[in-house]
């Protein structure tokens, strides 16, 4: 299982083992707003934003699933699946995928590098049903991005706060101007498995980005796709860090990389 990455199987319903058997009885619909601490017997309704591993930092040991989840009021929230009950999810969850969930649990969010502004978190209890939602009528926001720039970021930096998204022109990639003549070596990314960016937001001071493992690969990929065209970069959920005494943003497990084209943000930003 890699992080972010579903398995690519998409079923109509996820039963939990506690719950097999049972039929989808309809439920008051709750909006994220109104999540609370606590068992919940109503029904979530969302698109699935994004998802990817939870690891102990030291052991590296598999902790469970966490989730970015928007409902229809553009209200983004933190989801999480315990690593135990994770094979009967992960083969029905895909990114940009809209579902219901019927009786949940709202656990405290933690207090260090959230990626959502909700005081609580959706956790898959023994008796969670996920489903696809098929029959809706209502339309889910794709995504929504949390922007912080230079002075935001510089406030915040070492803090272990909450992780913003940050966007802007690519000035270096790992020291090299942007042109036609930019190669990236594979081999040394592989091996350092990071890229550092030198990226500025309009006339805002330039700042080294740096995309680790996943990340890395991400904009890799993307950016070969752009057969090194790409001008614009938008990495979501970063950490403010203080390196060499000059402020730096560091991805991190959930972050996920835009250029250009990828969506409506980096659209914009291109035609400004």
């Amino acid at each position: 299982m890699k992080n972010g990455v579903s398995s690519g199987v998409r079923g109509k319903a996820v039963v939990s083992s506690g719950g097999k058997g049972k039929a989808i009885v309809s439920a008051e619909v709750v909006a994220f707003r109104s999540v609370k601490y606590g068992s919940h017997d109503g029904e979530l309704r969302f698109r699935l934003i994004h998802f990817w591993e939870a690891r102990n930092v030291v052991t590296k040991v598999l902790i469970g699933l966490e989730m970015l989840l928007i409902d229809e009021e553009e209200t983004v929230i933190q989801g999480f699946i315990p690593a135990g009950r994770i094979d009967t999810y992960l083969p029905h969850m895909r990114a940009g995928g809209i579902y219901r969930l019927n009786t949940f649990y709202g656990s405290n969010n933690k207090t260090l590098y959230r990626v959502a502004e909700s005081s609580f978190t959706v956790t898959f209890s023994t008796t969670s049903v996920l489903s696809d939602l098929d029959d809706s009528l209502v339309c889910f926001p794709e995504d929504r991005f949390r922007f912080h720039g230079y002075e935001e970021f510089d406030a915040a930096c070492d803090l272990k706060g909450d992780l913003y998204d940050y966007i802007g022109h690519i000035k270096l990639v790992n020291g090299q101007v942007l042109g036609d003549n930019l190669v990236l070596d594979d081999a040394d990314i592989a091996s350092s498995r990071r890229v550092m960016l030198h990226v500025q937001t309009h006339d805002g001071p330039v700042m080294k980005l740096y995309l680790w493992d996943k990340a890395a690969s991400e904009f890799c990929e993307r950016f070969k796709a752009s057969g090194g065209t790409a001008r614009v970069i938008l990495v979501t959920t970063l950490n403010p860090k203080r390196l060499g005494g000059a402020l730096a943003l560091s991805s991190m497990a959930p972050s996920r990389v835009f250029l250009d084209t990828d969506v409506q943000a980096t659209r914009d930003y291109l035609n400004w």
